[in-house]
């Protein structure tokens, strides 16, 4: 009687393991993530002064006539708007809110267009460490998922940049996964 409980016992922890394992998965490396997220760009260290700066929130704004269109362009993204983009002249803006990080926030946010306008944005100072330019996208945040989107680019790799059309404004980076 006794060994019939006992073998009860070594089953029923056996299959309590086999469950546990079924629930919390098994990796090789479980300080390693499985799957591989898109990661924004960084740039290059600067130097090796010793002193940590902080991040620069770099802004600026412009007004584009409907009828012409212009370009916007700061540190080393450009907007180019064509005419009729927008049915009316248009306050444009691009913010840099972390000069660390290869991030946009192009604005008026929100705003869809007639006519897509282009983004060209330069990773020239970037660290590539462990990074294929040729995988480096464009991308634009989906607030509602929280997630990168990546959509259509031209990455050219001689000048070091990424040009794609944009459809809406929103926040733009460049990704690589």
């Amino acid at each position: 009687m006794k060994s019939r409980s006992g073998a009860g016992f070594a089953l029923s922890s056996i299959m309590i393991a086999m469950a546990l394992v079924a629930l919390i998965g098994c990796s090789q490396s479980p300080t390693q993530p499985t799957t591989s997220e898109p990661r924004l760009l960084t740039r290059a260290s600067a130097g090796s002064s010793g002193a940590a700066l902080a991040p620069v929130n770099l802004y600026t704004e412009a007004i584009i006539p409907s009828s012409l269109g212009g370009t916007l362009s700061l540190l080393d993204v450009v907007l180019t708007v064509p005419a009729g983009a927008v049915k009316n002249d248009t306050l444009f803006s691009i913010s840099i809110p972390d000069d660390e990080l290869f991030y946009n926030e192009f604005g008026t946010n929100g705003l869809l267009f007639a006519v897509p306008v282009t983004v060209t944005m330069s990773y020239r100072n970037a660290d590539l460490s462990g990074i294929t330019e040729s995988h480096i996208k464009l991308a634009w945040l989906d607030e509602r998922t929280n997630a990168w989107k990546s959509m259509a680019c031209v990455v050219d790799t001689v000048s070091k940049t990424v040009t794609g059309e944009l459809y809406h404004f929103s926040a733009y980076g460049l990704i690589s996964d």
